[in-house]
């Protein structure tokens, strides 16, 4: 079964800001929403980490020192997010969500996860990175679409959850890349044989354009209501 979009708005500072608060609200908030999410064993694992994150914190794993080199060559150590954390971090954030947050689950939800890997592929085949409209930052969105965005952990290690972030400042940076992608047309040499140019991808098909232009509609409302996207792929 293919992961659906889930896609919100809320606050990354917001966010962190409850992060060893002690917040004995929103740790009530949080562990309602949770226990619609998870079953036993995962429950009680993930009141005990929701538990450390608002009572003590933990941190970013944008903060944490690299992971050093063992001097032996043995293996590195990394910090994995399983769906346990998945669901945490999703419960408080739904936990902390004002009134006018937006809510975009039910539209976004219509589309599976491997609708990102599709336009990827369409707009490699139709070569939108020699556009000269295609920063070097989207192929870090993509893949943050395509793979997730870990608050805590070095990478995710989950089966059938996971999510991406993106802030504000990001929605602003994307939204009219998308928007060059969704009206790029690839122009193809005048000489090439018609059967050749036949089977070459020169734009987005109309998937693919739906799926961009559904992106773009929402990462826009977002981006002006001055939020920032959570995406809970589940």
């Amino acid at each position: 079964m293919s992961l659906r979009m889930n896609l919100y708005g809320w606050s990354i500072d917001s966010f962190t800001q409850v992060l060893g608060s002690k917040n004995a609200a929103v740790l009530e908030a949080a562990t309602a929403r949770l226990s619609e999410c998870l079953n036993e064993p995962n429950l009680s694992k993930g009141k005990a980490w929701l538990a450390t994150l608002i009572e003590t914190g933990f941190p970013l794993g944008g903060d944490r020192q690299p992971a050093p080199e063992p001097a032996g060559g043995g293996l590195l150590t990394v910090q994995m997010e399983t769906e346990v954390h998945v669901f945490v971090i999703h419960s408080i954030a739904r936990a902390i969500a004002h009134d006018d947050y937006l809510d975009l689950a039910g539209e976004s939800s219509n589309w599976k996860h491997p609708a990102v890997g599709s336009l990827y592929n369409e707009l490699a085949a139709c070569e939108f990175k020699h556009s000269g409209k295609c920063p070097v930052e989207y192929f870090t969105w993509m893949w943050k679409l395509s793979n997730g965005s870990p608050i805590f952990g070095d990478d995710f290690r989950t089966e059938w959850s996971f999510y991406s972030l993106f802030t504000k400042q990001e929605l602003a940076a994307i939204v009219p890349v998308f928007q060059a992608a969704e009206q790029f047309k690839r122009s193809l040499a005048d000489n090439l044989p018609e059967d050749y140019r036949a089977k070459l991808r020169t734009s987005l098909s109309d998937g693919g354009k739906q799926f961009i232009g559904d992106l773009i509609k929402w990462f826009s409302a977002i981006q002006r209501s001055g939020q920032d996207a959570f995406i809970l792929w589940r």
